[in-house]
């Protein structure tokens, strides 16, 4: 037993015969599993919070030739081929949706008139400013639209009735600018598809 020495209790540990852990393997496990993790969080995200595309009706619109006067009213004419997203019933523009429109005007009369413009019930009329002494309109506005008003026009003309005015090149153009709000959708004339 003399050549034999003792091995220190550290050296012992390291020469030992229990089992080794792999630390490279579970390493490289544990890993991989994260990733896959990450990747499955990942694709149920964009599966479940993507936005679906929304679908918008097509905008509000409507171009209108101004062609005779009646009763004190002035006539819409709808081209024929053209596409129209709104209606035009009882010589009125029937509003549908909640929002702001733009609404233009122009012509030209042979006689001095005064056109105003009403669009809400109860509410008074908006008097279209004249040009060339009363013989020209060129008017443009932005309003604030609901559900049910109605947007028509009245003329007057001091020097001749409504049913003898000449008109030249009227023409009316109502346009919805914030569409995606408080809409009700009917039959729409004079549509063609796109």
């Amino acid at each position: 037993m003399e050549g034999e020495r003792v091995q220190p209790l550290e050296e012992n540990l390291e020469n030992g015969s229990r089992p080794r852990f792999k630390w490279k393997t579970l390493s490289m496990v544990v890993s991989g599993i994260q990733g896959v993790g990450l990747l499955l969080c990942l694709v149920f995200i964009s599966l479940h919070l993507h936005p679906s595309p929304v679908k918008h009706p097509p905008i509000q619109s409507l171009r209108a030739q101004v062609t005779r006067c009646e009763n004190g009213r002035l006539f819409f004419s709808l081209p024929r081929n053209e596409y129209q997203t709104m209606e035009v019933k009882n010589n009125s523009i029937a509003i549908t949706c909640d929002g702001l429109y733009l609404i233009y005007m122009k012509g030209s009369f042979f006689q001095e008139v005064k056109i105003n413009l009403h669009f809400r019930k109860g509410r008074s009329p908006i008097s279209m400013p004249m040009l060339n002494n009363g013989q020209r309109v060129d008017f443009t506005m932005v309003a604030s639209l609901a559900f049910k008003d109605i947007v028509y026009l009245t003329v007057n003309a001091p020097d001749t009735s409504c049913e003898h005015l000449q008109i030249n090149d009227g023409e009316l153009i109502v346009v919805h600018l914030t569409p995606g709000g408080f809409c009700i959708y009917g039959s729409t004339v004079n549509q063609m598809p796109l």
